[in-house]
């Protein structure tokens, strides 16, 4: 495996359109970066800023890749820094960590023999307000938004200070879906998750796919002790998660 580094060279994102028409477009970056596997093998990749990662003035966006197959070194849009990526990994190693992810949820639903995916944030609030519905025997029609209201009509959480209460308890909600759906994969992938926090979740539109199309994403950083080595190198080099396009997958870790 390879991990690399790339940026946009400075001609192209600071004084040209395309580095303008690139930014925020999750969707055009990919296809670029395919360009530098001409064989089409597929990579995970992790976008940052510059200015953070390297401590630089600029704050153009980098890239960091891991594939089977080392990139294209000369490209007149990209420069690239690439490296061999073969970590020696043994039980007990404590590794720092971070993961851009996409954490989606199966559902089963009536009348259908397939489940279907759902945002594991979205679904977990969506569960709180049923349930918490349920419980003052309120309405259960009705979408999220329906079911919030319903409850801020309930004294348990009318006015100013218990709609801040009812906000309270769906963050504490969610923050605990996002981190038991990172520890769950940890106990079948060879690793047992010390600390973590999960920040930055954002939605990410897709307008070249279509008008609704797009997907969210979840940060994760901490800290993680490896279990089983074998396993859990064969998930450095697969991703993390169903979906691993778009800059989500990518296990960055470090040694502690």
């Amino acid at each position: 495996m390879y991990l690399s580094r790339i940026q946009l060279t400075a001609a192209i994102a600071n004084y040209s359109q395309l580095g303008l028409i690139l930014k925020d477009r999750s969707y055009g970056m990919h296809r670029l970066l395919w360009d530098l596997f001409p064989d089409g093998e597929r990579f995970l990749y992790r976008e940052e800023m510059a200015r953070e990662q390297l401590e630089v003035p600029n704050n153009r966006p980098l890239f960091y890749v891991l594939s089977k197959q080392e990139p294209v070194q000369e490209n007149p849009l990209f420069d690239v820094a690439s490296k061999p990526f073969q970590p020696s990994l043994k039980s007990g190693d404590r590794l720092s960590f971070r993961l851009r992810a996409n954490p989606t949820i199966a559902r089963r639903q009536e009348g259908k023999k397939q489940s279907s995916r759902h945002d594991v944030v979205m679904d977990a609030q969506l569960q709180w307000l049923t349930n918490a519905c349920r419980d003052r025997q309120l309405p259960l029609s009705g979408k999220k938004e329906s079911l919030r209201k319903s409850l801020l009509q309930h004294p348990d959480y009318a006015f100013q200070r218990g709609a801040a209460e009812l906000k309270k308890q769906l963050d504490a909600t969610m923050d605990e879906a996002a981190q038991q759906w990172l520890v769950k994969r940890g106990a079948v992938n060879g690793f047992h998750i010390e600390t973590v926090q999960a920040t930055g979740y954002r939605w990410h539109a897709l307008p070249e796919k279509g008008r609704r199309a797009g997907f969210s994403s979840m940060d994760y950083e901490g800290v993680l002790t490896v279990t089983g080595p074998e396993v859990f190198s064969e998930l450095l080099n697969k991703g993390v998660g169903p979906s691993k396009a778009f800059g989500c997958g990518l296990l960055m870790v470090r040694r502690i």
